[in-house]
């Protein structure tokens, strides 16, 4: 067996369940004290990274923002191991959408995909169905583990997920999921040892990928407890095929959707989007700032390759909705050669570093519909596509959207931020303050139920873990102010944890995960105050 890490070997004078629990107390309290801190590192970097930079600056604060993501997953994975040792591993039972489910999964590792010049594809058999009742974010996180440990091991080809399924007679479903890529492979005398903890293939496994093996041994562990099981084919130089099943409830379509599940359906609704770059990091900064504005980018290098993606993309019944355009050389050349080859109009948006004078005149007489020039707005990019879809579904093919089109059709809301950890109140604030929205801070629920009482908000942000009085505590209270004739406000849950399920339960409106990025802060927010005003 290859070298694996012992967390045992300190423990020896101890009994074996007082070592367990030493075990477990460790892991769970250096992971969240770990976590704060990589929380505030990306949380900076995030805000650094929506500023005016030169291509190496950004290019060195991406490299810090990857790896801390890195260091976030492994401390959720060894403190996900520690609740596994201790049993306090416990699954909800929620209802989900399973198509948004794997949709979102696939958003979230496309950047990855595209990065590394691979096609990552899903599928689902039909006729299966699509709501069903399990956990949602542990569901996500097995498949999500596969999909990952496949595009590591991928250099060239593609990463391929299948979704089938076989219902029983009593209301269930075992799902089986395959993730087909075309890697490296595995020797046939690892092919089990790769679900042991802490152990991957090889040693030379290790050196040249990295990681300690416990991305496959958490979907295997979390497999078995929703039912299922994992197991892999695979050949040497050829690629693998993992396995996985899962038996879940299948539901019923509720007649009014949960608020949660709502807010989460429309997060997932990604829109097909077009990114034609010849410039290697705007194109994957296009594709992280599209995939955080809830759209599902597809970024290629040349116009050649363009319309082949819009094919498959149409065949997929997933036809592309906008187009954006960043290049190199002139944009504008690019765009009538772009356009002059389509049957149908689509909306195309230009981006350019900086901007001259005449070039909304040469937009609006070519027919562009959104143009930003550099430094570019954090969430602009997504809205203004968001914007040229809805004049062109309007027959408006006149209006050119641009960075002052958007300010001045955008409302200033009042926010209430209720988080105990300075660095992201005032991270958190300064990014809703400079998309002009008003901002108050304080630090606990206790001040956010005061300040309720003393005024006004369009949309309150709420910590789960402060001090005084949490955010479960805290909206109880407002919800009880509110059954005695108070205006309901939406309150969004802010955690770094899956609590989604106790988000629903406490009557919170919608959910955002720590870390976030200025794009996801703003939809959320201003989606939510959009849904009370259409009432």
């Amino acid at each position: 067996m290859d070298e694996a890490i012992d967390l045992r070997a300190d423990d020896r004078d101890l009994p074996s369940h007082r070592a367990a629990d030493a075990r477990s107390r460790f892991l769970v309290n250096t992971s969240q004290e770990i976590r704060s801190y990589v929380d505030d590192i990306v949380a900076n970097t995030a805000e650094v990274l929506d500023s005016e930079l030169t291509l190496e600056q950004r290019g060195a604060l991406v490299g810090i923002q990857t790896s801390a993501a890195s260091l976030l997953t492994l401390v959720n994975d060894l403190h996900d191991v520690s609740r596994l040792e201790d049993g306090d591993f416990i699954l909800e039972e929620t209802p989900f959408l399973l198509r948004r489910t794997i949709d979102h999964l696939v958003k979230m590792h496309s950047s990855a995909a595209t990065e590394k010049g691979l096609d990552l594809t899903h599928e689902f058999q039909p006729g299966l169905p699509d709501w069903l009742v399990g956990d949602p974010g542990r569901f996500r996180q097995m498949i999500s583990n596969l999909v990952d440990n496949a595009i590591k091991f991928t250099n060239v080809g593609a990463v391929r997920i299948l979704v089938e399924g076989e219902q029983n007679r009593v209301g269930g479903i075992t799902l089986h999921i395959s993730i087909i890529d075309t890697g490296i492979g595995i020797p046939e005398d690892a092919q089990e040892r790769i679900f042991e903890w802490f152990t991957q293939g090889n040693t030379a496994t290790a050196r040249n990928f990295g990681g300690i093996g416990l991305g496959l041994p958490m979907a295997a562990r979390i497999a078995g407890r929703m039912g299922g099981h994992i197991w892999v084919e695979s050949n040497t130089g050829v690629g693998s095929t993992f396995h996985c099943t899962a038996s879940l409830h299948v539901g019923d379509e509720p007649d009014e959707t949960p608020k949660i599940i709502e807010a989460f359906m429309a997060a997932s609704a990604e829109i097909p989007v077009l990114v034609i770059s010849d410039i290697e990091e705007e194109r994957r900064r296009l594709v992280t700032t599209l995939g955080e504005s809830s759209m599902s980018p597809i970024a290629v290098a040349q116009l050649e390759p363009a319309f082949g993606a819009m094919k498959r993309a149409a065949e997929r019944e997933s036809p592309i909705r906008a187009v954006v355009l960043a290049m190199e050389d002139d944009p504008f050349m690019v765009f009538e050669r772009f356009s002059s080859a389509l049957a149908d109009r689509i909306p195309v948006v230009i981006t350019v570093p900086s901007g001259k004078r005449g070039d909304a005149t040469l937009c609006r007489q070519l027919g562009v519909a959104g143009y930003l020039a550099g430094p570019i707005a954090p969430g602009d990019v997504g809205d203004t596509v968001r914007a040229v879809i809805q004049l062109a579904e309007q027959g408006d093919t006149a209006t050119l959207v641009t960075s002052h089109w958007l300010r001045e059709g955008r409302h200033s809301l009042k926010v209430l931020i209720a988080d105990d950890s300075p660095t992201n109140l005032r991270l958190t604030t300064r990014m809703l303050e400079n998309r002009d929205h008003s901002v108050t801070a304080v630090e606990n629920g206790r001040l956010a139920l005061e300040a309720l009482r003393m005024g006004d908000f369009d949309v309150v942000l709420m910590d789960l873990q402060m001090p005084v009085m949490d955010g479960i505590e805290a909206t109880a209270a407002i919800r009880a102010e509110e059954s005695r004739g108070r205006p309901h406000v939406p309150i969004v849950a802010i955690t770094a944890y899956d609590d989604r399920q106790r988000c629903m339960e406490a009557g919170m409106d919608g959910y955002l995960e720590k870390p976030y990025r200025p794009q996801e802060l703003f939809e959320t927010v201003e989606r939510m105050a959009a849904a009370v005003e259409q009432g």
